[in-house]
This record gives C-alpha cells, sequence and structure tokens, in this order.
C-alpha cells in the first residue's frame, strides 16, 4: 500500500508540474492571442475618429464612440498619457493599465503566398505602458477604443464596456491587420510564462523525493522513478528521441502556419454583404464579394489585388472569389480604408478556412505523437542507465 502511494505521490508531481500548470499557461495564452485577433478585426469594423465624428464645437463633452486611428506620436504628457496625430486632429490617448503590443518587423514569404504579402514570422511583443520607456516622436501607432470629448480636446481612453487596443508599428498601414492577424498567435501554447518555473519545480521536487528513497534499500524502485520523473523536461532533447522532438517541432509549427492562413483566408468575410455580394465599410465605402474566373487574376493584380491562398489548395480553382472597393465604374478595387481588403481567394473562403483548421488539429495530434513515441524510447533508455547506477 505504502509503495502505491509513493508512486502516485511521484505521478501527482509529474502531471501537476509537467502537465497541468503548462496546460492552464497554454489555454491562458492561446485565450489572450485569441483576443488580440478579435480585437483587430473588431477594430477594423469601426469608422475612422476625424473631423467629421469629432465636431468638439458641436458635440461639448461626452462620449462619442468607439472608434479607432492611425496616428504618429506627438508628445508623452506625464507618466499615461500620449498625444497623437493623424495628420489633421490631435488625440490625447490615456495608456494607464494598457498592454501595448508591438508588432515584428522580420518578415517571412509563405510558399503558398508568392503573390502575396511578407508576413513576420514571430508573435508580437505586449508590453505594460509602464515598461516601454520613452518612445521617439513620429512613432507610427494604431489606436482603437472609446472616444471622448471633455474640455475641448479628444480622449481615447478604456471604460468599463470596452478595452482600448494599442498596436506600435512599422510598414504600410494596409499591412496592420493582415501582420496582427497572422502573427498574433504563440508559436507553442505550451511554453508560456509558468511552463519554466513548473518545470523546474516538479523536476526539483522529484529529485529530493529520489534523494530521500535512495537512503533506504527497499525504496530504490521509488527512487528510480524519481530519478526518471526529474529528468523529463530535459530527456527528450537526447538521441534517440531528439530526432522525433524536432519532427514534433515542425509539425507544430505547420500547424501554426495553417491556423494562421485559415484566419487571413476567412477575414474578408468578415463584413456584412447582403443578397447580391455588397456591404458597407464602417467609413462608408462601398465593398463587394463576387466571383470571377481564373483568367481575370492578372487583371484585377495590376489593379493592385492580392492573391490570398493556402497550403491546402492543390488544383487551380474553377473561379476565384474577389474582395474589394466598388469603384465609379462598379469594378472592384483597393479600398481607401487601409484595414479593408482587395485580395483574391481561390474559392470559397469557409471551405478553405475549414479545411486549413482540419489539416492543423490532425499536424497536432501527429506532433503530440512524435513528441510522445520519443520521450517514452529515451525514457526506456534512461531507465536502463538508472538502473545499473542506483544499486
Amino acid at each position: 500500500m505504502k509503495r502505491m502511494e509513493r508512486l502516485m505521490a511521484i505521478v501527482t508531481i509529474v502531471v501537476t508540474f509537467y502537465l497541468l500548470i503548462p496546460g492552464i499557461g497554454a489555454f491562458a495564452v492561446r485565450a489572450r492571442w485569441r483576443s488580440f485577433r478579435r480585437r483587430m478585426i473588431e477594430a477594423s469594423l469601426r469608422p475612422t475618429a476625424g473631423y467629421v465624428q469629432l465636431r468638439v464645437d458641436e458635440q461639448g463633452s461626452g462620449y462619442l464612440g468607439v472608434y479607432r486611428c492611425f496616428a504618429t506620436l506627438e508628445a508623452i504628457q506625464g507618466d499615461d498619457t500620449l498625444w497623437i496625430r493623424d495628420g489633421r486632429v490631435s488625440f490625447a490617448v490615456s495608456v494607464a493599465d494598457v498592454p501595448v503590443y508591438m508588432l515584428p518587423s522580420s518578415l517571412v514569404r509563405p510558399a503558398t503566398a508568392a503573390d502575396g504579402l511578407a508576413l513576420p514570422d514571430e508573435a508580437p511583443s505586449v508590453v505594460p505602458w509602464a515598461k516601454v520607456g520613452s518612445l521617439p516622436e513620429g512613432t507610427r501607432m494604431f489606436v482603437c477604443g472609446p472616444l471622448y470629448v471633455s474640455k475641448s480636446k479628444a480622449v481615447f481612453r478604456s471604460d468599463g464596456a470596452a478595452r482600448l487596443t494599442v498596436v506600435i508599428y512599422d510598414g504600410p498601414e494596409q499591412t496592420v491587420l493582415q501582420r496582427s492577424i497572422w502573427s498574433g498567435r504563440q508559436r507553442n501554447e505550451y511554453w508560456n510564462p509558468l511552463t519554466p518555473v513548473s518545470l523546474a519545480g516538479g523536476s526539483l521536487s522529484l529529485i529530493i523525493l529520489a534523494s530521500v528513497y535512495i537512503a533506504s534499500p527497499w525504496l530504490r524502485s521509488a527512487a528510480i522513478v524519481a530519478v526518471l520523473g526529474s529528468m523529463i523536461p530535459v530527456l527528450s532533447l537526447g538521441p534517440p528521441g531528439v530526432l522525433l522532438f524536432f519532427l514534433y517541432r515542425r509539425l507544430w509549427q505547420r500547424a501554426r502556419f495553417l491556423r494562421a492562413e485559415r484566419d487571413l483566408v476567412r477575414l474578408p468575410s468578415r463584413f456584412r454583404y447582403d443578397g447580391d455580394g455588397r456591404a458597407q465599410l464602417p467609413d462608408g465605402e462601398r465593398y463587394v464579394r463576387c466571383a470571377v474566373a481564373p483568367d481575370e487574376r492578372p487583371r484585377l493584380m495590376q489593379r493592385g489585388a492580392q492573391y490570398r491562398s493556402a497550403g491546402v489548395v492543390k488544383h487551380p480553382p474553377p473561379e476565384l472569389i474577389c474582395f474589394g472597393a466598388l469603384s465609379d465604374d462598379e469594378q472592384p478595387g483597393r479600398p481607401q480604408d487601409p484595414l479593408a481588403e482587395f485580395v483574391l481567394v481561390p474559392g470559397d473562403p469557409e471551405r478553405i478556412a475549414h479545411t486549413c483548421q482540419r489539416k492543423a488539429r490532425m499536424l497536432e495530434a501527429f506532433s503530440l505523437a512524435a513528441f510522445a513515441v520519443g520521450l517514452l524510447a529515451n525514457l526506456y533508455i534512461a531507465l536502463l542507465i538508472v538502473n545499473m547506477v542506483i544499486h
């Protein structure tokens, strides 16, 4: 009975410190990035702040609504107020307790988007404003959130209903949304802020248990199990299991890539289209979703369209789905709104997104299986070695 209790104590430590705590962190990290992507999509559905919305002298004071703004930094006032300018209007931004997202500048060009946008291969940095430090004048920023008029000045600030979203970026405004959706996800959710501390705590606890058990000859089996448990965090990095560890990383990265493709392909469908495939952008532009023949692709790309595909699309589609702003000649073109796209998708975006999701889940399952097999192989080898060492 006591032998079983000792084994259960070891298993409890392994499950708690190696699975449960990092797993909680993984779900928290995934939820945080999902929230960031959702907030960026919601921001793209909000109107742009400007003279028409403000009219400070007429509005008086009070809440105007949720607006967005591309601007550059003018000045920092006190500890938590920024002054930004969009070229026409200056806004104050209250950034107390607001996380600031910094889009990565490093780029990668996916093989499936040879005619598309170069996209970052790392997640944005998330820094509380209190830790940002100084920013140079002219820093490019995207801000979305509740807008108030107070004492003849326009102020972005969080309230009980909506939080402020602040993004620092470089490059064209038209790429901010795509880069945010593509890169706004953890490379590997298991490796999160809780993981290093949890793995170290679990390994140390098992080493302490092993040192207690090893002093008694009749507890040799428990000592061996405890030693093996303490080695789990690093065992997968040894041969021969390290080959499967690299396979696990490759498959997991591919699954992450597919989830990003899923979100990008689905992105233009966020607007509300009527029965004719027409929609209205937040600032009043007319927007359209329409089917076009594949031979129209060169002409539309000359007009500025981006071809947005996914790795699951293996064959030429019978038709392309075009999303763009309607020009005066009733032809799709590039919107004036930097958060709206002029894109061509090779087929139904929802079907492509569903296929990406299904394949991503399959690759995640294969990657976890590869990791488990490699770990078990190394555990067996470690068991043979530890069994010879501990007498």
